[in-house]
């Protein structure tokens, strides 16, 4: 059951659904799906640097050019 408290956040923007590191988490923990310790790091990197979801992209694309 849904705790009265539990409210999905909108963007006061554009009233889109934010959808959170944390809730993108549970859900892919409900899908089988767990972060590699590479991707952890590459994201934790972003947001210890404050960067924007374009920029935590770029960052991830480049991770993943160099890897391959």
């Amino acid at each position: 059951m849904k705790s009265p408290n539990s409210r999905i956040g909108r963007s006061a923007k554009t009233g889109r659904f934010v959808l959170t590191s944390a809730r993108g988490e549970k859900i892919s923990a409900v899908e089988g799906m767990k972060l590699s310790p590479r991707m952890a790091k590459v994201l934790n990197q972003g947001a210890r640097h404050g960067l924007s979801g374009d920029e935590r992209r770029s960052l991830i694309k480049e991770e993943i050019r160099k890897k391959k």
